[in-house]
């Protein structure tokens, strides 16, 4: 592990490489989104009273598309993409 990413918060996201999320689920109890996020491997955005559980950012939709594939095969049906704009 880089020393930089040993100071990141383990919920924020890589340095921005475009604007496409894959969004799994957004809960009222942080500790759930935090073990949902570790389990795929995301990020936990918190925002008002939600945290939300995403993966990404993707640079393309097309990349953001393979990754929902991938995470609803896995039995995340309602993974959904978000975007920034």
């Amino acid at each position: 592990m880089l020393p930089a990413e040993a100071e990141r918060p383990s919920s924020a996201p890589a340095a921005a490489a475009g604007d496409f999320f894959v969004q799994l689920g957004a809960f009222g109890v942080r500790a759930n989104a935090d073990r949902l996020a570790a389990k795929v491997g995301g990020f936990v955005d918190t925002g008002g009273r939600l945290a939300r559980v995403r993966t990404g950012p993707y640079a393309t939709r097309g990349q953001a598309e393979q990754a929902l594939a991938k995470l609803r095969a896995q039995g995340y049906s309602d993974a959904r993409i978000e975007t920034l704009r």
